[in-house]
């Protein structure tokens, strides 16, 4: 039989095996969790980011050209196509407030905020002046807004950018993990071929060896062994 030593340091080798495999389980279970995580952000967060922040620039040169176009033709239908935009510009900038990842980020829509303000409070006091009838700077006027356009669109253009940072910096992230990942278990898997082949193979050399020992150990059982072979000889020859 196997001696008790060898025994115990065969579990204790199949124990170490069984906990380096749990652990590679829970290695990769935990690395996959969190590459998910980064993976719905980048897909869902940062790229809706993106959407809204161009929508939001749509919105508002669309709603200067409207603007624009009310001064030269003092056209209501103008001036109600720029209430409109105006509105979707406010939708869009209530929709990228919760999604600002960095106070950056957040400072960046409030200065474009405010820009916006801005360039309305200047509107409507052009269109006062306008229905009533009443002279004013029109050229201090158009050179103040287009400097509030220029402004807002810089910062939409730097919060864009950020956006895009995060984005590369979260794609990199997930192939950096997965890069990681993928080593630790190969490097895992080779460890637990390898001790499984050492102690298959050490269990098998003692194995071996209890057996070359067994009949010169046990006269006893040697002599059954011949009376055995002799029984069956003769059982043979009667027949």
């Amino acid at each position: 039989m196997i001696t008790r030593s060898a025994l115990h340091r065969c579990i204790i080798g199949y124990a170490l095996m069984l906990i380096l495999m749990v652990s590679v389980s829970g290695y990769s279970i935990i690395q996959l969790g969190k590459l998910s995580n980064a993976a719905n952000i980048a897909l869902k967060v940062d790229q809706r980011t993106i959407d809204y922040s161009e929508r939001l620039a749509d919105a508002f040169l669309s709603e200067v050209r409207y603007a624009g176009q009310f001064n030269v033709t003092r056209a209501t239908e103008h001036h109600d196509q720029y209430i409109q935009f105006r509105s979707d510009f406010d939708r869009y900038i209530a929709l990228l407030k919760p999604l600002a990842g960095s106070s950056g980020m957040v400072k960046r829509l409030a200065r474009a905020e405010e820009y916006h303000a801005q360039y309305r409070q200047l509107f409507e006091k052009e269109v006062v002046y306008i229905n009533t009838k009443h002279a004013y700077a029109e050229t201090r006027y158009r050179e103040e807004k287009d400097r509030l356009v220029d402004y807002l669109l810089r910062e939409n253009e730097a919060f864009k950018s950020d956006v895009q940072k995060s984005l590369q910096e979260r794609i990199e992230y997930i192939e950096h993990a997965a890069m990681k990942s993928q080593k630790i278990t190969l490097a895992a898997t080779l460890v637990l071929v390898i001790m499984g082949i050492f102690f298959a193979c050490y269990l098998g050399a003692k194995v071996s060896q209890e057996e070359d020992r067994a009949p010169s150990a046990d006269p006893i059982a040697r002599t059954r062994l011949l009376r055995f072979h002799y029984w069956l000889k003769g059982f043979g020859a009667s027949k």
